[in-house]
């Protein structure tokens, strides 16, 4: 049985319509009836076509790991969507980053003015070099008759050492599937991102350069994306979830 049928039939047998589904999830009644059609396309990807089949389980009564399961069996290979990172950044680690990257616009300055300085050395060369050829080639002048290969210097490349490898910041997207819940979330560095109220369809996106730190109050109702990878809902003991992302993707739970 495919997800969305899994859903429908769900739905009826709860004798719920769907306008009620819609009205408990604040999903699109159309948007709705094409997830119970298994026609997802209007979900704007795999992970929030995850999201919503969470919210509608949870509405119709169903464990939501089942039908995503079903989902997952047909959409494994769904490209998750880039994220586009919103938060504040620091500015002490893009002036830290700033200073590691070599300075390409100085190098060439550089290289320009040894470029100009070896032609003239070269056009004045070429000036001297009739006289002494013909010296060179006057019979009886003892001196043998010699050709100059001209020598060209080209300019260094920069070691690869001066190359400078930009961080992976760790990445956080929290979208709420229904309900509401309390959040809070801060670097390893103790700086608070965001802590407030978040209501069901809202989501927010975070980033730091060293990791993140999240706090989340009624942990059931989010949807958690870490560096691409849809993780579903948090573990959490009590429905509080206390999460930690560090750079490139790896969770961890208090």
């Amino acid at each position: 049985m495919s997800a969305g049928e899994t859903l429908a039939r769900a739905r009826e047998a709860r004798e719920m319509s769907v306008d009620d589904v819609s009205s408990a999830t604040r999903i699109r009644a159309g948007l709705i009836r094409a997830i119970e059609a298994d026609d997802f396309s209007g979900c704007g990807g795999a992970v929030y076509a995850r999201g919503h089949i969470r919210s509608i389980a949870r509405a119709v009564g169903l464990d939501p790991e089942g039908p995503v399961a079903e989902f997952d069996s047909l959409h494994a290979d769904d490209p998750v969507p880039a994220l586009v990172p919103v938060p504040a950044v620091d500015p002490d680690a893009a002036a830290r980053a700033d200073r590691k990257q070599p300075n390409w616009a100085a190098a060439m300055a550089v290289a320009l003015v040894v470029i100009c300085v070896l032609a003239g050395i070269s056009l004045l060369g070429n000036r001297h070099t009739p006289k002494a050829s013909a010296a060179h080639n006057q019979p009886g002048s003892g001196l043998p008759s010699s050709s100059t290969t001209p020598v060209v210097s080209q300019p260094a490349s920069p070691p690869p050492s001066a190359q400078a490898a930009l961080p992976t910041d760790a990445l956080a997207l929290v979208r709420v599937t229904s309900s509401r819940t309390w959040i809070s979330v801060t670097t390893f560095s103790g700086r608070l991102l965001y802590q407030g109220l978040m209501s069901s369809g809202q989501q927010k996106i975070f980033r730091d350069a060293k990791g993140l730190r999240l706090t989340i109050g009624n942990a059931p109702v989010v949807d958690l994306v870490a560096d691409g990878r849809d993780v579903g809902a948090p573990r959490s003991t009590g429905n509080v979830a206390h999460v930690t992302i560090e750079p490139g993707g790896n969770i961890q739970y208090a």
